[in-house]
């Protein structure tokens, strides 16, 4: 059935209320409303938001991060839709005149009802595990058939609780598949004898030497029927290729019989089933299924009534079986560990055979034996090609606590969550890669939001829920909730997940006797530079070729101090995702950003071929090629796949780069600064005098001191034509005297027609901006500086520390010692993974224009330097840069001019002290002559403990009101600012007079500095500030401050912890 459908997108009703649990009915599809565009079953109608949607890329503001277009025949509004109707028509062959006739759906992403001519034939509820309808009595057999499948998406049917708000999914919604609504997998139709085999499952049983086959025989007629069941065993010979492209292509054959499964009699009334049971000894006739040797072999069996054939069934199996005996696994009685991988399916270009096939080939170069479909049912062709390839599987659930979405408390979430258990074991209990289930992943965050009576209590049900895998499939003990420990000694196994670092402290006990498995390790998708320089120093900031030697070193230790001697399972985070490079697929113009012309396009489209038809790959959505960029390797290996397969080499790790960290050595310190003044060329009332001053630069006040001075400062920004003529001579001066001139600039919009005439040749300003500035070495100016100084990408005031770059001859004649980096770290910092990696890697493979940013040249008996640094961010880390490049250059810079008229909770021990109220006041109380004295009196901050806040006094009330006073001298006046943090709603006013308004909530203290009209509501001597704080939901702050001077904000980000983008909090 898998073709060209036809689809209705069917609007939310306009006022809809969201996330009651109440989902919006369906309509029946309208004749008229059916969209021109054909849909390419299976592919969910919104494929094109699998990822990071189609806006990105030039004109966007994501720019680098890949596009998700995979089916550009797509229109763009069915990225939007919710629900909707599919339909195709089918006709029922007239040999099929004898049997039932069933619908098969693989996995449909949402909640559907299936039509048949215009009648109900079923309803369905998941988003991963396949399902039947039996449509006999729908059918027209001698003609044309519709059948019509409505999808709602799941998001539909959230319900948020009210005693937890951030319970919202009383479902299974997996990772990364949440929002994808539709036909994803095969849909067929399906003939079946009324007399069949409609189950088998194989339990090897090798202890015992002994075949144990369950089979259960249906009789769908109306009369009792005498059967006869039995069938044989015969080796499973794959005819598959060796290359990429016939490798993954599903050929075989069964060779001769090797062991019997004889017949047996049963009688089956009407209407009926019964499981028939055999018990075959095996002695030595079949092979063992291991990594190594994954030999198979196929169970056909037969049922016959009346000496004729009714039904044959085949089943795939391997000889092996599985135990635990303390903290081991044993497979075939013999002790195993297991080293794997994981991922998120991050784009439909993971679902087929060829993608799999390439990422279990990359498991196996690297050494390892396993992998763990990350946090969902994945499609059993997965399963099919770990059976083949030998790699052993931890097969998943959907109920993923990660996103802290799901909802514990809806009566409708546990009957789900078994719903989805049990199908996912009845689906895969006959793969002999499987070895054991595990029944969700990082439940501890979703638990985390409720009351400890309450946290035990969902934890013991979910511990009994995975225990019931027994009752499905006794073959296999391996129980585990994955990196959940062993849910208070609930389950058989412990699991945990680690972040960067070793942690075996964390171990559990030797007394914990059962396997101990690491499933998620390092700090692969969310560790920042600071967080790796431990493991390589400068080398973790420099590229993300040097991140991912971080990534090795950290993954070999791991591997050889914990999961060699420790672990029965050790996987790190997503080897395939982060230990191999982004790939170009289709795209080699480094010269622009890709568009939707690049990437790899297929061929036509082909009616009833298994599996979805992409129409198109783009670049840098992936690291694996199976053959479908004949250009690119299947991979290419970085720091952290070598560093795993050196810890895991056989017998022993290899030793090599990886053995031992290499951190930062000790940089050299600059000669101690000697120069007391510094001449100023340009306006002194101007950005750039203004915030160097405020920085506590010694800036000459007399021209005996200009005279003498060793450095000048030519403010370029504001370089007027006429004094041109005397910065050249104050050039000549400085430099004559083998002193230092230099132009700084901080933007393109920079004269540089002038500023060439104050150097010996040429220059320009680029389109070059960076977050972090690359170092080289070779002078006191900038040898002290390591890239944790130069780095601002995770500056949350201006990650920018240039705008511009510099080019032309005086950049080519010249020494440049700082310049923009090639890599952009805030393209990963906090980014979804799906986006961080292939971003970074485009950009970093992109042609850019020079990055100079600070140049020098030998002007005379001194120096002439051109600066297109930015001087004008006020957080903490460009005041530190500024004065300690000052400094290197010979500067002794005084402090920083700053004086807290109404200090912060951050400044001094206790704040200012100010007069609030929680009742709302008289209109007049931002008045100057308002009376507070009635009002309580407290020391700033005011509320809770949200991101980046300091609360001294509380406050848990709608609105808050605020007053204080202070005293302030004309000069304090003329350079006056504001640094505030507020959740939410804020409001200031001074002297009655509002200066500053904004709605919503920040995370960390934000300087603002305030305009010349802003600074005219201040007056010398006594003023009053005023401020109203309003909050709705969730935390909440308020803090204002009014400093004199530099208004100086860490830059820090302090968002709130977010498990899935800043890694575990706590190991």
């Amino acid at each position: 059935m898998n073709g060209r459908w036809r689809f209705e997108p069917v609007p939310v009703p306009a006022g809809y209320p969201r996330d009651t649990g109440v989902p919006p009915e369906l309509p029946p599809p309208s004749d008229d409303d059916w969209d021109p565009t054909p849909i390419k079953i299976p592919s969910p109608w919104n494929v094109n938001t699998w990822g990071n949607g189609r806006n990105v890329g030039a004109g966007t503001d994501r720019p680098y991060q890949p596009s998700s277009l995979y089916y550009p025949s797509y229109p763009e509004s069915w990225d939007h839709a919710e629900m909707g109707w599919l339909r195709r028509s089918f006709t029922v062959p007239a040999s099929w005149r004898d049997k039932r006739v069933t619908l098969h759906f693989e996995a449909v992403a949402g909640e559907c009802e299936v039509r048949v001519n215009g009648r109900s034939a079923g309803r369905h509820f998941d988003d991963f595990l396949p399902f039947d309808v039996d449509v006999t009595d729908l059918i027209r057999r001698g003609g044309s058939n519709e059948l019509l499948v409505g999808v709602r998406s799941q998001n539909l049917f959230n319900h948020r609780s009210a005693k937890y708000p951030n319970f919202l999914k009383p479902y299974p919604h997996g990772s990364s598949l949440d929002g994808i609504v539709g036909i994803w997998q095969d849909v067929s139709l399906v003939a079946l004898p009324t007399v069949r085999i409609s189950e088998t499952f194989v339990q090897p049983l090798v202890d015992k030497n002994t075949l144990l086959v369950q089979a259960t025989v249906r009789n769908d007629t109306g009369l009792a029927q005498h059967i006869r069941v039995g069938g044989n065993v015969r080796p499973w010979i794959n005819l598959a290729g060796k290359d990429v492209l016939s490798a993954p292509e599903p050929k075989s054959r069964l060779g001769e019989p090797v062991l019997a499964v004889p017949d047996v009699s049963v009688d089956i009334p009407a209407h009926s089933q019964q499981i028939v049971t055999w018990k075959t000894l095996v002695n030595g006739r079949l092979s063992f299924w291991t990594p190594d040797t994954p030999r198979l072999y196929g169970l056909v069996l037969r049922a016959a009534r009346r000496g004729q054939t009714a039904d044959a069934q085949y089943t795939r199996f391997g000889w092996r079986q599985l135990k635990i005996h303390g903290r081991d696994l044993l497979l075939n009685g013999g002790k195993i560990q297991l080293t794997g991988d994981l991922s998120h399916p991050f784009g439909p270009f993971m679902m087929s055979r060829r993608f799999v096939y390439a990422w279990f080939t990359m498991i196996k170069g690297f050494g390892g034996n396993a992998v763990r479909p990350h946090a969902q049912p994945y499609p059993r062709y997965y399963m099919d090609m770990a059976d083949e390839m030998g790699v052993m599987v931890l097969d998943e659930t959907g109920i993923f606590g990660s996103a802290i979405a799901l909802n514990l408390e809806d009566p409708a979430a546990w009957p789900r969550f078994e719903a989805e258990y049990h199908g996912l074991i009845q689906r895969d209990r006959n793969h002999p890669s499987v070895f054991g289930w595990s029944v969700g992943n990082e439940m501890f965050a979703v638990f985390g939001q409720a009351s400890q009576e309450d946290r035990g209590a969902y934890r013991t049900r979910l511990a009994a829920l995975a225990r019931t895998s027994t009752q499905l499939d006794p073959t296999r003990p391996w129980e585990s909730c994955d990196g959940d420990k062993d849910l208070e000694g609930g389950i058989p196994t412990w699991s945990a997940h680690f972040g960067h670092g070793l942690w075996t402290q964390n171990l559990p006990p030797v007394s914990v006797d059962k396997p101990r498995m690491v499933g998620e390790s390092g700090g692969t998708y969310y560790a920042r530079p600071e967080q790796l320089a431990v493991f390589n120093g400068d080398r973790a900031y420099e590229s993300y070729a040097g991140r991912n030697e971080a990534l090795g070193i950290d993954v070999y230790q791991n591997v050889v101090q914990m999961a060699r001697p420790s672990l029965t399972f050790y996987s790190a985070s997503e080897t395939v995702w982060f230990g191999l490079e982004h790939l170009n697929l289709g795209y080699h113009d480094y010269a622009r950003l890709p568009n939707a012309s690049d990437g790899i396009t297929f061929g036509s489209y082909v009616e009833g071929r298994p599996g979805m038809q992409l129409e198109r790959i783009p670049p840098y959505v992936t690291t694996l090629n199976p053959g479908w960029d004949p250009s690119l390797p299947l991979y290419k290996p970085l720091a952290m796949f070598e560093g795993m397969k050196a810890a895991l080499h056989r017998p022993s790790p290899t030793p090599g780069s990886w053995d031992h960290p290499s951190p930062q050595p000790a940089r050299s310190a600059p000669p101690a600064p000697a120069q007391t003044v510094v001449v100023f060329a340009g306006d002194r009332s101007g950005d750039l005098y203004q915030r160097l001053n405020l920085l506590g630069t010694p800036f000459a006040s007399n021209d005996a001191d200009a005279a003498r001075a060793m450095t000048l400062i030519v403010d370029g920004q504001a370089l007027k034509s006429e004094d041109v003529a005397a910065i050249q001579q104050q050039i000549h001066a400085v430099t004559a005297r083998g002193g230092a001139a230099i132009v700084m600039i901080r933007d393109q919009s920079a004269p540089m027609d002038l500023i060439g005439k104050l150097l010996p040749a040429p220059i320009a300003a680029t389109s070059r901006q960076s977050t972090m500035l690359d170092i080289h070495h070779g002078g006191p100016w900038v040898d002290s500086f390591g890239l944790p100084d130069t780095y601002f990408a995770e500056n949350s005031v201006d990650k920018h520390i240039t705008k511009c770059g510099l080019g032309g001859a005086f950049v080519d004649g010249g020494s440049t010692l700082l310049s923009a980096s090639n890599t952009d770290w805030s393209l990963f910092n906090n980014v979804p993974e799906v986006a961080k990696c292939g971003a970074v890697v485009l950009y970093e493979h992109l042609l850019k224009p020079s990055g100079a940013a600070l140049v020098t040249r030998k002007m005379g008996a001194g120096t002439i330097a051109v600066s297109a640094i930015d001087y004008e961010p006020t957080a903490d880390a460009y005041l530190q840069f500024w004065r300690r490049l000052l400094s290197n250059i010979g500067v002794q810079m005084q402090p920083v001019r700053q004086k807290w008229l109404v200090p912060t909770a951050f400044q001094g021990d206790n704040g200012a002290t100010w007069r609030y109220t929680t009742d709302k006041p008289a209109d007049d109380w931002i008045s100057p002559d308002f009376d507070s004295g009635a009002w309580k009196s407290g020391s700033s901050g005011f509320g809770d403990d949200v991101p980046g806040a300091k609360p001294r006094t509380p406050w848990n009330t709608g609105d808050i009101w605020l007053r204080a006073e202070f005293s302030a001298t004309p000069e304090e006046l003329a350079n006056v600012n504001l640094l505030v943090h507020h959740d939410e709603d804020l409001e200031v006013y001074v002297n009655g007079t509002r200066i500053y308004q904004a709605s919503g909530f920040i995370t960390q203290y934000q300087p603002i500095t305030l305009t010349a009209e802003e600074r005219k509501a201040f007056h010398p001597g006594r003023n009053v500030v005023a401020a109203h704080c309003h909050q709705t939901a969730g935390g909440q702050y308020v803090d204002v401050g009014i400093v004199s001077g530099a208004v100086i904000s860490s830059g820090a980000a302090a968002p709130g912890h977010d498990l899935l983008l800043n890694g575990p909090k706590d190991q």
